[in-house]
């Protein structure tokens, strides 16, 4: 993605970062100076603007407040409009995994650059039924800006721990959602302490966000299924206009990891439903027929059945790098018929398995 390259919304997590900022005392003139964006624009939906302008809008931010934490302050804020139509998941999504699925896929609308990670694993299931949802950051595009990097990481962190609040099911046995922190305490450790979750430990091998399976699968307002896949239609309508999914494979490879996730993360729970993992299935989201996209896949010199493979391994290898689960079980959460069979799929996708517990 360009660092120039007019593709940001300036409406949207831009406009969340400007009210946020002016919020915490930051006057409007400094914080604009040196971005080329003037309050002229804000009444405009079709104005975008580029990395390097969000970037200097951070840098004012950050440089002109003497707040210890912005990004949590702003991320325990912001509206959710600014992440577009997808914000509104949050009031109707039938369950956490299925809200946290569809920002996974269209948050690209609001901030374009998330379209690199599109239609790779993100969360994995580990030991103790937990399921881990890692806090990743793009790297700032130049040294010494590590305020911006702390920025994304703590605004994050407290968009997710909203999401999970809003979308999380609170009647299952263990409703705790838990904070992992790869750096020590900071001076301003309490203010991680207020957030909404039940603990926040610092020094931890990573960055993440854990919760029990269930409170993220399990379905607590089902009567809101219909508004949910109404709202991820045209969510899906504004992504193809976005023209941020370069071909058919990707978007297919895209849609079949969040359905698999959702697939086998369900198993063995209460009113599981299977979702389908169908050519048809995927058809439908993308507004084609089956037939239609079976033939723009084949122009594009791939095949469903393919990228079914490719999203199976690649789920397996994440699980096999990044959860303590035993292969046996990661073969069998994967849809493997066995950890042989497993195993032989990754050395014919991957070649190299060293450093795996394979």
């Amino acid at each position: 993605m360009e660092f120039n390259s007019k593709v940001i919304p300036l409406h949207l997590n831009p406009a969340g970062f400007i009210e946020g900022f002016t919020q915490l005392g930051v006057s409007m003139p400094e914080l604009l100076e040196g971005t080329g964006i003037d309050t002229g624009m804000f009444a405009n939906p079709a104005v975008r603007i580029s990395y390097a302008q969000q970037y200097r809008l951070l840098c004012n931010g950050l440089r002109l407040t003497d707040h210890p934490a912005p990004g949590l302050s702003i991320g325990m804020q912001i509206d959710w409009s600014h992440f577009g139509l997808i914000g509104y998941v949050v009031h109707c999504s039938p369950s956490l995994s299925e809200a946290a699925d569809a920002f996974t896929r269209y948050q690209m609308i609001a901030q374009p650059f998330y379209s690199v990670i599109a239609g790779k694993p993100v969360g994995f299931i580990d030991r103790d039924d937990r399921f881990v949802y890692p806090l990743r950051c793009f790297p700032p595009p130049a040294e010494g800006q590590n305020g911006i990097e702390q920025f994304e990481l703590d605004f994050r962190l407290a968009t997710t721990l909203r999401l999970c609040a809003a979308c999380g099911n609170h009647a299952v046995a263990d409703s705790d959602v838990h904070v992992e922190l790869a750096f020590p305490p900071p001076p301003h450790a309490q203010a991680y302490h207020e957030l909404p979750c039940a603990s926040v430990r610092f020094g931890a091998e990573r960055n993440a966000v854990t919760v029990n399976r269930h409170f993220r699968i399990e379905p607590f307002r089902p009567a809101r299924q219909a508004a949910f896949r109404e709202l991820v239609a045209r969510c899906e309508v504004d992504l193809q206009a976005a023209g941020l999914e370069p071909t058919v494979t990707a978007a297919v490879r895209s849609l079949l990891n969040q359905k698999f996730t959702q697939r086998l993360q369900l198993m063995g729970s209460r009113g599981y439903q299977e979702q389908p993992l169908s050519l048809g299935a995927c058809a439908q989201a993308l507004r084609l027929t089956p037939r239609a996209l079976a033939r723009r896949l084949g122009q594009e010199h791939s095949n469903f059945r393919q990228i079914l493979q490719e999203v199976r391994v690649a789920f397996a290898l994440h699980h096999l790098r990044a959860s303590s689960l035993e292969v046996e079980d990661i073969a069998d959460l994967s849809g493997f018929s066995s950890a042989s069979s497993m195993r032989r799929a990754v050395r014919q996708s991957s070649g190299k398995v060293s450093g795996l517990k394979l």
